[in-house]
């Protein structure tokens, strides 16, 4: 009798050291839409109830429009992709997380003024007949991340389920102009960097960029 209550209690020990491995291991692939990247696909690593890790990327944004302002032609160009690495947190051992992270980010806008019209550069009035006036706004390469999910459960539920995903990276715009108008109609160089900084002030407010994402995952 006590020998077998000696194996029952050595089957029980394994069952739940082998349950516990399995939940160390719990995988899970994942992919959804969302912004700032569109399409994104990533993996998830279970760790224990209350962390996991996860790496993903984001892409496919690509938007070009083209359109008139203040008699100017404008094209314009939006791309946006990204690839993180990411800690979450279940405080609840559920879905819901507390998501930090860094990203590595490719975001720009390009816009490229070209033909007619007159623009107005550091209150100065000029003829962009034959001009280009080129404005490129970028976000930082790397930048920090927080935010709050759901999803991505830290329980080892397997299986299909939904993920969801808000928050915001943190960093500041840079903003870069190529123009052929210095020493057209008496513009300098110096009246192009006021233009520019005039930009790059109008931006500073926006020290951060938010971030959505809902999708479909599957834990094994």
């Amino acid at each position: 009798m006590k020998r077998c209550n000696r194996l029952w209690v050595r089957a029980s020990l394994a069952i739940t050291l082998a349950s516990a491995a399995l939940l160390v291991h719990a995988q899970e692939i994942y992919g959804g839409l969302g912004l700032p990247g569109l399409v994104g696909l990533g993996y998830a690593q279970t760790l224990n109830n209350s962390w996991g890790l996860r790496g993903e990327y984001s892409g496919g944004l690509d938007v070009s429009k083209d359109g008139v302002t203040q008699g100017v032609n404008v094209t314009g160009r939006l791309r946006a992709s990204r690839a993180g690495l990411y800690a979450d947190w279940h405080p609840f051992a559920g879905g819901f997380r507390l998501v930090g992270g860094l990203t590595a980010n490719d975001i720009r806008a390009d816009l490229n003024s070209v033909g007619s019209g007159t623009a107005t550069i550091n209150g100065i009035s000029v003829n962009m007949n034959g001009q280009t006036f080129n404005v490129s706004v970028k976000y930082p390469s790397t930048a920090p991340y927080l935010g709050l999910g759901w999803g991505h459960r830290g329980d080892g539920a397997r299986g299909l389920g939904f993920y969801s995903d808000i928050g915001v990276t943190f960093g500041a715009f840079t903003v870069d102009v190529n123009t052929s108008l210095v020493g057209q109609n008496g513009i300098t160089q110096s009246d192009v960097d006021a233009q520019t900084q005039k930009m790059r002030d109008s931006l500073s407010q926006y020290n951060f960029y938010p971030s959505l994402s809902v999708g479909m995952s599957y834990r094994f």
